[in-house]
């Protein structure tokens, strides 16, 4: 997979409150940052905290064996908590407007949270005291195990956590095993398209755990992140540590 590097503008907005940065890659019309501006303020909508930034990448994929070439990226600081989505399609319109669409349904699943927070009972005493559990981050929108790849090396990471598109299930793909890459399910299901790229598959689904006694495991492991489905919503969740030493949780939308 390639991507035509033809432009890589970034062009900075501002919106009401927040600015938005926009990044094109690959032979994108600069018409599309200005559509990709009107889709995320329309996804955020009038919200009570306020929107520090927001960040959206779109890339057109310069790859004929992909069915959906275009993709989008987008990442909202809301109130100090970070939402990030992407999705993949046929065109740069078709993925903004999925976009918006999962980045709103994102919002509303962090809002929920973080009402959901308030009730909460407190983390048990034997969780290490001194990392805290940040605000979680929420990740939304559907690809496959090949796209999921190309975003964890396009951005760098250790995982990536998505639904796969294929199976249906919630799935983290990360750096490990002969391959170089290893895919966990939450639950295990069988995959019938075999992914382009080499990839392990754990045999075994991921376990299922509080936030409370995955944050103990991580503690107590040399891993730099666990992936569980949490109890309370029975979505994958990814809890990891993060550069400051306090730990950081993603969850499936």
């Amino acid at each position: 997979m390639t991507e035509t590097e033809v432009h890589e503008p970034t062009t900075v907005v501002e919106a009401p409150g927040f600015a938005v940065a926009v990044t094109l890659g690959g032979q994108l019309a600069p018409e599309i940052a200005r559509y990709a501006r009107t889709a995320i303020r329309t996804a955020v909508g009038d919200r009570r905290g306020p929107v520090l930034r927001a960040d959206v990448r779109i890339v057109r994929y310069d790859d004929p064996s992909l069915d959906r070439p275009v993709a989008s990226y987008a990442t909202v600081n809301l109130n100090g908590t970070r939402i990030r989505v992407h999705t993949t399609a046929k065109t740069p319109h078709d993925g903004l407007d999925q976009l918006r669409h999962e980045l709103r349904a994102a919002i509303d699943r962090s809002e929920e949270d973080r009402r959901a927070d308030a009730h909460r009972r407190p983390v048990a005493a034997d969780v290490p005291a001194a990392p805290r559990i940040r605000v979680p981050g929420v990740v939304s929108g559907e690809c496959t195990v090949d796209e999921a790849i190309a975003v964890l090396d396009l951005l760098d990471r250790d995982f990536e956590l998505f639904r796969d598109a294929d199976s249906g299930e919630d799935t983290i793909v990360h750096r490990a095993g002969p391959t170089g890459y290893r895919l966990v399910q939450a639950r295990r299901a069988p995959i019938d398209t075999c992914p382009a790229v080499a990839v392990s598959i754990e045999r075994e689904p991921a376990p299922r755990l509080s936030v409370e006694v995955a944050a103990i495991r991580l503690a107590r492991s040399e891993q730099p992140f666990v992936f569980f489905t949490d109890v309370a919503t029975d979505r994958g969740t990814v809890l990891y540590v993060r550069r400051d030493g306090d730990y950081g949780m993603v969850t499936l939308a």
